[in-house]
């Protein structure tokens, strides 16, 4: 919605409950949805990105995950997916939290099928091992997330669908 429909909206708002608009120079900017100051806030080291994850489990801030995730090319079935799993380490206690080399060819087999693509190179994952019980002698339960770097800051890149969505 354009800065002007806003502004109209919000006269014809205020002035339907009887307030008064204040003058237009005291109006907060409206940001883009990716403004630099967010980009300028993501991790560009591991040790910066296990701090910006704690604190969003901490939080349980999933905007501050939307932000880090590389969202281009992500169709919306597979976006309620990735945020689902981003949901399901808030609340659960964590154990551990590493950043780890990603083998060269550890998506070759997914992507060999022809039926995924991966939307951005991928050199490290980070690793939420959490501390619960599993049930299996030597098992964890973990979320493992596949990372790369774009424009300097790490960024959770995802596995996509190729090919027409279903039933289309």
């Amino acid at each position: 919605m354009s800065r002007a429909r806003l502004l109209l909206l919000a006269a014809l708002a205020g002035s339907a409950s009887g307030l008064t608009m204040a003058p237009l120079t005291t109006l907060p900017a409206l940001a883009a949805p990716e403004a630099t100051s967010d980009r300028a806030a993501l991790p560009s080291d591991p040790d910066g990105l296990v701090a910006f994850v704690t604190k969003a489990l901490d939080d349980h801030d999933e905007g501050a995950f939307e932000r880090l995730v590389n969202w281009e090319g992500v169709r919306p079935p597979r976006k309620r997916l990735t945020l689902h799993q981003i949901r399901t380490t808030f609340g659960r206690p964590v154990k551990a939290m590493t950043v780890e080399d990603f083998p060269e060819d550890g998506l070759a087999e997914a992507e060999a099928r022809g039926t995924y693509k991966i939307n951005m190179p991928v050199t490290k994952r980070l690793r939420v091992v959490f501390d619960e019980e599993v049930g299996q002698p030597d098992a964890e339960s973990a979320n493992v997330f596949l990372l790369g770097q774009k424009d300097g800051v790490y960024r959770i890149a995802i596995l996509n669908s190729v090919g027409a969505p279903r039933g289309k």
